[in-house]
């Protein structure tokens, strides 16, 4: 016991060393200095790789237009999450008797699917759309593997990434790949819809429709058409302009302290056992003369924190003007992910607390200054993970439109909550070529 004491206050010191600030990172995105933001990161890196630090190097780099850079931060982000699902079982030990920060982050399962969204961005950046449609078929195999690891698994983030990898597909002229991810999108969209509130977008119908018939399969056809609005007709000498327009920032995770008396009428002698008794004491309260103990522990939280623009609107020359559709509200998906989760992390972070009480316990019984002494290490170590991709968008639009061959300048209105215009932007010489898809993405912050 005497030696655990120390051990608990060299742990306290170990996790409130940080790498970096988010608020620095933040300030530099917000001000239009990418670079600034690629800079601080580079010189604040941590001794040895981890997540999600990659996570914000890969994002950052790729908002500064270092598109190599970026995919080799996403890289080892990559290496890092598979070698994480074998544990360190020294790790594992000591999180549960100090706090979950930890544990070895691996990223959540919609944080690394975005990941292969930014990677093949990158790569259609580099005109290497080869290098994006490998990213398209590694984020398949991913979902794959979340599927065949979870029967509950809810597609969170992989309908999104589905309706990518098929825009990706059908622009390199692979038609059956195209097909088969427009389908996946479909069905994810639709599994995940009541907890993402984000509805199947038309241009999923459109794709089906257009792919069907260029792959002669009539009855499929016949199926969709009768489901979905016939596309629009293709023009001569017109390409298509998508655009993804990325809002806000997810909102982070933050500690709160959370309350559980243990009374004296308690026989707290196996923690496991102890646990769900006190879980169902939360946010109870109790008469003072029946407590023991009052055991406080950290916890992570996320709340709300919609961004001032949730919308999009295009207008190219004068005569035409498209609106973007929601493709992924990442908001949703963390807060959503995170609920499912909270369960999990509780019980950890109770058996943690109650351990940490009955070592108190022990030693107030030998010497009530020893039991002061590991009543305070039980406290400094007990803090909350609030590890997250930070970065990350709230919400990502789409905008597809036809345009003719030639160079446009694009007007872009962003909208609050209910449609109306709070900014905008010109943004000049965007190439379009005929037959052939132009890729682009915006992100604002406020």
């Amino acid at each position: 016991m005497i030696k655990t004491l120390p051990f608990l206050l060299t742990i306290f010191f170990f996790i409130g060393c940080a790498s970096y600030k988010f608020q620095e990172i933040g300030g530099a995105l917000e001000t239009g200095k990418p670079e600034d933001a690629y800079t601080y990161l580079q010189k604040h890196a941590p001794k040895k790789p981890d997540i999600p630090y990659q996570f914000e190097l890969g994002l950052v780099a790729h908002y500064a237009n270092h598109f190599a850079e970026s995919n080799q931060a996403f890289d080892i982000a990559g290496d890092i999450t598979e070698d994480r699902y074998t544990k360190s079982l020294t790790i594992e030990a000591s999180s549960l008797v100090t706090t979950d920060k930890l544990r070895p982050y691996s990223g959540t399962q919609y944080e690394r699917l975005l990941s292969h969204y930014y990677r093949a961005l990158n790569y259609v950046y580099l005109n290497q759309l080869d290098g994006a449609l490998i990213e398209c078929r590694r984020a398949t195999a991913l979902i794959n593997y979340f599927k065949g690891e979870d029967e509950q698994y809810d597609f969170f983030g992989a309908a999104f990434l589905a309706h990518f990898s098929g825009i990706l597909f059908e622009a390199a002229g692979e038609w059956n790949d195209a097909l088969i991810s427009y389908k996946q999108a479909a069905a994810y969209y639709k599994n995940a819809a009541e907890k993402t509130g984000v509805n199947t977008p038309e241009d999923i119908g459109y794709a089906l429709l257009r792919l069907t018939r260029r792959l002669g399969f009539a009855d499929e056809f016949e199926r969709y058409r009768n489901e979905y609005r016939e596309p629009p007709e293709h023009r001569e000498n017109y390409g298509e302009l998508i655009l993804f327009y990325e809002s806000g920032y997810v909102p982070p995770k933050t500690e709160t302290a959370l309350m559980f008396p243990i009374l004296k009428t308690d026989k707290v002698d196996d923690a496991e056992k102890f646990v769900p008794t006190l879980i169902t004491r939360e946010g109870a309260v109790y008469e003072e003369v029946k407590l023991e103990y009052l055991l406080r522990i950290a916890m992570p939280t996320i709340d709300s924190h919609r961004p001032r623009f949730s919308g999009i609107r295009v207008a190219v020359d004068s005569n035409q003007e498209t609106r973007g559709v929601l493709v992924e509200d990442v908001e949703n998906i963390a807060i959503e992910t995170f609920n499912k989760e909270r369960p999990i992390i509780l019980f950890r972070t109770l058996l943690r607390g109650v351990g940490k009480y009955l070592l108190f316990r022990q030693a107030n019984k030998k010497n009530e200054a020893l039991g002061i002494l590991a009543n305070l290490a039980g406290v400094v170590t007990e803090q909350a993970d609030t590890r997250s991709w930070q970065t990350l968008p709230n919400q990502i639009f789409i905008v597809r439109m036809p345009l003719p061959e030639g160079t446009h300048t694009l007007n872009l209105s962003f909208l609050d909550a209910n449609g109306q215009v709070h900014g905008s932007q010109p943004v000049p010489d965007i190439r379009i070529n005929p037959n052939q898809i132009t890729f682009w993405n915006h992100r604002t912050y406020e």
